[in-house]
């Protein structure tokens, strides 16, 4: 019978999946564990309790989704937006609303419920674009804490292309089989002469006009119709208009100079003004219509010659984002650029604006002029663009994989100078991705896989390995949400399609993914961060159901702060002179979730102004002690004494549970033999309240004279309990806490007999 002392030493590698229980041969079993629940895994390699949520605010509306989403101008000043039912409203980071004139100051935006769930956004100094396909793009800007403005961003000019044109009348068609003789009927006057040669499309149907009156084209049917009645606004006059152009004017050079268009026969349609005419290299705005034969406009770019130019020799061009083609479902800055991409029209074409122009889409042929390209569909790997990244070089995420658009030389991506690669085909599902680093971390396809893209010098190009590989099993639910906290620790928060949420503690540079579960009295449905000086807060929008069954939610953020006693806060960083390390209080940060402090100088047993947690089962802290379980009546619980500083909130309990060892002995593993705990010994740092298999090994109360008005006495050091018996296999080991404190275990010492005969 071996006799081994074993140390785990870390959680780095964090829960893993029970299909890697098998894989002891692998260095991260060692540093993971069976379950961490409530826990953060710390890069230093110890398990903490995770700190609990503060309440703020409800919502709204609490029968309605709504989302978080940050403004970020600088560390220092920061707002997080409440975006609902076609309104915004905006928090300070410390957690109170903007108010005008004592209620929440709010503007209107055009998104729905639903869009709201959906759009993309990026922000540029102080302006953020948002993106939804069935929405122009929106800028929000900042003029002063209580004015902001939503309204759609002024571009100087949006891309445009040869797309005919969409009349408003329906067509009557006298056979919809293929031939020749067939005929397509107006209403009203629709056919104009130069309408002859073009074709109108619906659905798969394809017709070519030879003759014209003003309400009939006669011609000839190449691809069969589905019905003879083609709807007003959904066929397609293919095509520009067939007949000869003539650009005249005092200076057919001279940008901005009106020039007028002459065609030989009649064209032109009043809708055409605001449309772009591409003729002889050079580009004119129709600004107006004078006939079916004559418009004019300036001059955007410069003509090569001032002639005439024939049938299909120019083109009559229309913006392409508009309500009937969608519009960019996402976008990024990017070198000075405004990337954007995934209208409905063209879903795999990305478009930048003009260097340094962000609302100039002006297609050109110079370095600084916007561009556009459509990812290649040959490997059949490419499908709708979910996402635009800036990384290394610009990436797009679509459905079917995923695409690096890079410069051929060092130089910025131009419109002569670009390389469209595939960089792999995993797919994405559209959930906005988190920059962490110099990585981006996406959602695969299904939405159960976190994948992490990053450029590898090695092979000149981008990798997406799975992060989720030894965690596959938090993430079966699916993944709805992510948000990146990078202080004090880099960790990637996510929303869970059931309600839950889970945490990812990822540094690439020590080596550590580590995974944890996470538990709460109700959903996550939208979670968000923001910088608030030195630090980094992160919110939530939680669904909570109160004890009268009455759904709420509310606009909570995670508290790492909060000091027990009344009285004492964090010491003044830029005190002089400086606090002694050894004069500052420990901060417990809040232990409780939907939690609330409040202060009363005097003291007094009746706590008010918890209407939020109405009905519902909570736990009180009271000047550091544990005061036990209430149910919140009209507000307010009744203390059994006095107290000047209490957190009242809903209780989460943090478990560690390590996995079976893995012991060497005479004849192989340890796997499958009887074990024997004789003792184990549990490091812990400022810790309160801690269990071992329902065990307490530090209590949560110490009683004495010495404590009288003083908190619990944080706890660090070694516990040690002995002879937990035998088991098959197992040294099986939970250790928790069942008390509203501070918890952070740091080791597990197990000293085991094994029985491998």
């Amino acid at each position: 019978m071996p006799k081994a002392k074993t140390i785990q030493t870390n959680f780095s590698a964090g829960e893993l999946s029970p299909q890697a229980y098998g894989r002891v041969d692998i260095a991260r079993y060692g540093n993971a564990a069976a379950k961490l629940e409530n826990i953060i895994s710390r890069t230093l390699g110890g398990a903490q309790k995770r700190p609990g949520w503060e309440y703020l605010y409800e919502t709204k509306d609490s029968a309605d989704r709504a989302r978080l989403v940050p403004f970020v101008v600088t560390r220092d000043k920061a707002y997080m937006m409440e975006f609902g039912d076609q309104y915004i409203r905006f928090f300070k980071t410390d957690g109170t609303p903007i108010l005008v004139g004592g209620i929440p100051y709010e503007i209107a935006t055009p998104y729905d419920i639903d869009k709201v769930q959906e759009f993309d956004f990026c922000q540029s100094e102080e302006a953020m674009f948002v993106f939804h396909q069935g929405v122009q793009i929106y800028r929000i800007r900042s003029f002063s804490e209580t004015y902001w403005d939503c309204s759609a961003a002024p571009f100087t000019t949006i891309p445009f292309a040869e797309v005919g044109d969409y009349l408003d009348v329906a067509l009557t068609l006298n056979d919809n089989t293929v031939g020749t003789g067939r005929t397509m009927t107006a209403g009203s006057n629709t056919f104009l002469a130069a309408d002859v040669g073009r074709a109108i499309l619906w659905e798969a149907g394809v017709f070519i006009i030879t003759a014209i009156t003003a309400t009939v084209a006669t011609g000839e049917v190449k691809i069969p119709f589905s019905s003879t009645t083609l709807p007003a606004g959904e066929w397609n006059l293919d095509s520009s208009p067939q007949a000869q152009n003539d650009p005249t004017g005092t200076d057919t050079t001279a940008l901005g100079t009106t020039l007028t268009m002459t065609l030989n026969k009649a064209g032109w349609r009043s809708t055409d003004v605001g449309k772009y005419v591409r003729i002889n290299g050079g580009l004119i705005q129709i600004a107006t219509y004078t006939s079916t034969t004559v418009v004019s406009g300036p001059l955007k770019i410069k003509m090569t010659s001032g002639v005439a130019a024939g049938p299909l020799a120019w083109t009559l061009e229309s913006a392409i984002w508009t309500d009937k083609f969608g519009y960019p479902s996402t976008g990024v800055t990017h070198h000075q650029r405004l990337v954007v991409g995934g209208t409905k029209r063209n879903p795999q074409t990305v478009h930048g604006s003009r260097s340094g122009e962000l609302l100039d889409f002006m297609l050109g042929t110079a370095d600084n002029e916007a561009y556009s390209f459509t990812i290649d569909t040959s490997n059949n790997k490419v499908g709708p663009i979910n996402n635009i990244l800036s990384l290394r070089d610009l990436i797009a995420l679509t459905d079917g994989g995923e695409f690096s658009l890079r410069s051929g030389v060092e130089k910025p991506v131009t419109p002569t100078n670009v390389r469209i690669n595939s960089e792999s085909g995993r797919g994405s599902n559209g959930v906005r991705p988190v920059i962490v680093g110099k990585e981006a971390l996406f959602t695969q396809r299904t939405g159960k896989k976190l994948r992490a893209i990053s450029y590898g010098f090695d092979t000149d190009g981008y990798n997406a390995p799975d992060i989720t590989t030894l965690g596959e099993h938090l993430t079966q639910a699916g993944i709805i949400a992510m948000t990146f906290q990078q202080e004090p620790d880099p960790i990637v928060w996510i929303a869970l399609r059931t309600g839950g949420f889970i945490s990812v503690t990822l540094d690439r540079d020590l080596d550590i993914i580590a995974w944890n579960r996470h538990k709460t009295i109700g959903s996550i449905e939208s979670m968000a961060t923001i910088p608030a000086g030195d630090t980094e807060q992160v919110w939530a929008i939680i669904r909570r159901k109160l004890g009268d069954g009455t759904v709420k939610r509310y606009i909570e953020r995670q508290q790492p702060d909060w000091f027990p006693m009344y009285g004492t806060t964090a010491p003044d960083e830029e005190a002089t002179p400086a606090v002694d390390i050894e004069d500052v209080p420990f901060n417990w940060g809040f232990t409780l979730d939907c939690a609330m402090t409040q202060d009363d100088a005097v003291g007094k047993k009746i706590w008010d102004e918890l209407d939020h947690l109405e009905g519902m089962d909570v736990r009180c802290v009271a000047d550091g002690v544990d005061m036990g379980e209430f149910t919140v009546t009209d507000g307010t619980i009744t203390l059994n004494r006095n107290a000047k500083r209490v957190l009242v909130g809903l209780f989460y309990q943090p478990i560690v549970q390590p996995l079976r060892p893995e012991i060497a002995t005479g004849e192989g593993t340890s796997q499958a033999s009887a074990m024997s705990t004789n003792e184990v010994t549990l490091r812990f740092n400022n810790t309160i309240g801690a269990t071992m298999n329902g065990t307490e090994v530090i209590p949560g109360r110490v009683v004495g004279p010495d404590q009288l008005d003083r908190e619990p006495v944080l706890f660090s050091g070694d516990k040690t309990e002995t002879n937990l018996g035998w088991a098959d296999g197992e040294s099986e080991i939970i250790v928790s806490q069942v008390a509203p404190f501070p918890f952070y275990l740091l080791a597990i010492i197990r000293s085991i007999t094994v029985n491998s005969g």
